[in-house]
């Protein structure tokens, strides 16, 4: 597939991942307004075990990556005439080696960058867009997604299914 056609399907994606992420706040609002977990004592708070991890070792950034990094910092740096915001998500998409990310960034702003198409390879493209279908259908496999997209019909028997399955109850009015 072309650059400009992964660029597009990318932009598709992380459009319809955004909405999600937005109507996800709604729907959790909602079903938290509606059920309760059955086992909670009224006063509880529950507080999540943090288990101590040892941070991965660094890994080499790809060198293609690395390249098209130096290219749009020396445009997007604050001390070269860019602003901070800009250069910090900059930043935040060389770690994570986004390199679909930097390359939109540079479109919006304008920024030439000679061969673009070389940096990218057809498996950049689909893990990237993979990655975001994968966190988008995890919310939508949500409790409260399930919820807010249920006919009144299958509400019914999501009731049973949740209490059976994760200890939800309906909050008794």
């Amino acid at each position: 597939m072309s650059y400009k056609k992964w660029i597009y399907k990318y932009k598709y994606l992380k459009y319809d991942f955004d909405e999600t992420k937005e109507l996800k706040e709604k729907y959790q609002q909602d079903f938290n307004s509606k059920f309760e977990f059955k086992n909670k004592k009224e006063d509880e708070v529950i507080i999540p075990k943090e288990d101590k991890v040892d941070s991965p070792p660094k890994k080499q950034k790809n060198k293609k990556v690395k390249e098209l990094y130096k290219k749009l910092s020396k445009k997007l740096h604050p001390d070269k005439g860019g602003n901070e915001e800009d250069f910090n998500e900059l930043n935040k998409f060389y770690e994570s080696e986004n390199i679909l990310e930097m390359a939109i960034k540079s479109e919006e702003l304008n920024l030439e960058i000679e061969n673009i198409d070389e940096y990218f390879t057809d498996d950049s493209f689909s893990n990237l867009c993979s990655n975001l279908e994968e966190q988008t259908s995890f919310i939508k496999n949500t409790l409260a997604w399930k919820w807010a997209i249920a006919t009144e019909e299958e509400k019914k028997t999501l009731i049973v299914l949740f209490e059976q399955q994760h200890g939800v109850i309906p909050i008794k009015e």
